[in-house]
């Protein structure tokens, strides 16, 4: 009994059908799937990342003044700024979600004369979140970010 042999040509066009049909798909799933970049503005921001660094290592040098942490009810974030800056500071605290660009939340900072400040967490998902806290004081720019897990 003789066994059916296939073309040759069969098998080129089933591999070429076949890498075809998995770029396709691949094309597909690409698509549907949104790419959220960290910021829109993220050209704008890198021409600023020295002035940045400076904010940051100006405000690691004032030590241990900056904190920030969930109260104990775990509703509020407590901000504390040196008591130096308290007068003065004006700035934005930014609670930036890595995994949704959608759930970021900018509030203003004010803090009272002793430098604190109580930022509500009502409606913020549990996960991981990171705070950057961006102020001057006596027009000297200072930056914080410290990472949070909302628990």
């Amino acid at each position: 009994m003789t066994r059916p042999r296939l073309h040759w040509g069969f098998a080129v066009a089933a591999v070429y059908t076949l890498f075809a049909g998995s770029t396709l798909g691949f094309v597909v799933f690409a698509v549907s799937h949104p790419v959220e970049l960290v910021s829109a503005d993220y050209y704008e921001r890198s021409l600023a990342h020295d002035a940045r660094q400076a904010a940051l290592a100006r405000a690691t040098a004032l030590g241990p003044g900056v904190q920030v942490a969930i109260d104990a009810s775990g509703s509020a974030l407590a901000i504390a700024l040196p008591p130096s800056h308290a007068a003065t500071a004006k700035g934005l605290v930014t609670l930036y979600r890595p995994s949704d660009v959608h759930a970021d939340r900018v509030v203003a900072l004010t803090p009272d004369v002793a430098g604190r400040q109580r930022v509500p967490l009502t409606g913020l998902a549990h996960g991981r979140w990171l705070v950057r806290i961006d102020w001057t004081a006596a027009g000297i720019a200072y930056s914080c970010e410290l990472p949070l897990v909302r628990p």
